[in-house]
């Protein structure tokens, strides 16, 4: 049974580490598509491709959204190239969680009944709080409050090589077959431990960037509501910028009875090349570098396309 799970990255320099060695210790190979990192991802991942991790790299960078589009590239990717029986879908943030399957991760899989086509995790979100160990590298061994509820969410794992035109969507929460959902498994007790906010400042670079890539994308993302759970935080920092910035709580988490102390269980091991994370510097750094990007992309247009050129100036 070969198992290989595919990720889509952009700027994770404080967890692919991580997220690497904990999947590796149960999965047979990671592909990493890399959407154009400015920061140390690209180094981070090449230090453990020369270590000898079964990790396959492609950088695409993409000024734009287009995740459908990207999403399912990395399923064929996996089930042509690499001749996978089955393809994980996780984000660099997302961490399967292995509690509860004491049999281990490759027998969980064979238990899957064959007329099921895909599976679906649940995921449990955690958040940065007053109570970090901020020297504690290692994410998931950093942040341990968790919401009670699970919101909702989930994950998609996909056969590998099955017929008809396979589509993975947006966010990777569903697979489909020429238009039709997939019949999914939802009868394990796998989740997705999922760390999407690991400080206040990654949460501001996460709106303006991820904003701007789906406004540069046009009206085929925008009308299709892409990211947006993004759009009411950035409009409250581009209409008043203080009541954000000046917020301490905002910064400085404090759980409430929402929340649960539950840390997952880690599998990867040490790290090697993960160093301490500035979020304020790197959300100045990744917005003016994402920016420049999109003008770059504009001036080359202006330069080589005449037609666009007369409609911009006109």
């Amino acid at each position: 049974m070969n198992v290989v799970a595919v990720m889509r990255l952009l700027n994770e320099d404080d967890v692919i580490e991580a997220n690497i060695r904990h999947h590796l210790a149960h999965l047979d190979r990671i592909i990493i598509l890399d959407d154009g990192s400015a920061d140390r991802t690209l180094g981070i991942i090449e230090d453990m491709i020369q270590e000898g991790l079964a990790i396959t790299l492609i950088e695409k960078p993409c000024i734009v959204s287009s995740e459908r589009e990207r999403n399912t590239f990395l399923y064929n990717t996996a089930c042509i190239d690499f001749d996978a029986d089955w393809v994980f879908f996780i984000d660099a943030d997302e961490f399967i969680d292995m509690r509860g399957r004491v049999e281990g991760f490759s027998n969980f899989i064979k238990t899957v009944p064959p007329n099921f086509e895909s599976i679906l995790l649940p995921i449990r979100n955690y958040m940065d709080t007053i109570f970090d160990k901020t020297e504690e590298r290692v994410v998931p061994q950093r942040m341990i409050w968790r919401t009670i509820e699970n919101i909702g969410v989930l994950k998609v794992a996909v056969r590998g090589k099955i017929p008809g035109n396979i589509q993975i969507s947006e966010g990777n929460h569903t697979a489909y077959r020429d238009g039709i959902e997939l019949h999914a498994f939802g009868g394990s007790n796998l989740c997705i431990a999922h760390y999407p906010r690991r400080s206040g400042w990654q949460d501001i670079y996460k709106w303006i960037i991820m904003r701007l890539k789906i406004t540069a994308a046009g009206r085929r993302e925008v009308t299709k509501g892409t990211g947006s759970h993004y759009i009411e935080p950035l409009r409250i920092l581009m209409n008043d910028p203080n009541r954000i910035i000046n917020d301490k709580g905002f910064f400085e988490r404090t759980p409430n009875s929402d929340y649960t102390m539950d840390m997952m269980k880690y599998d990867g091991g040490d790290l090697k090349y993960t160093e301490d994370a500035d979020y304020k510097a790197k959300c100045i750094k990744l917005v003016l570098e994402y920016s420049f990007s999109l003008a770059r992309a504009f001036g080359q247009e202006m330069d080589e396309n005449e037609q666009f050129r007369n409609r911009i100036l006109a």
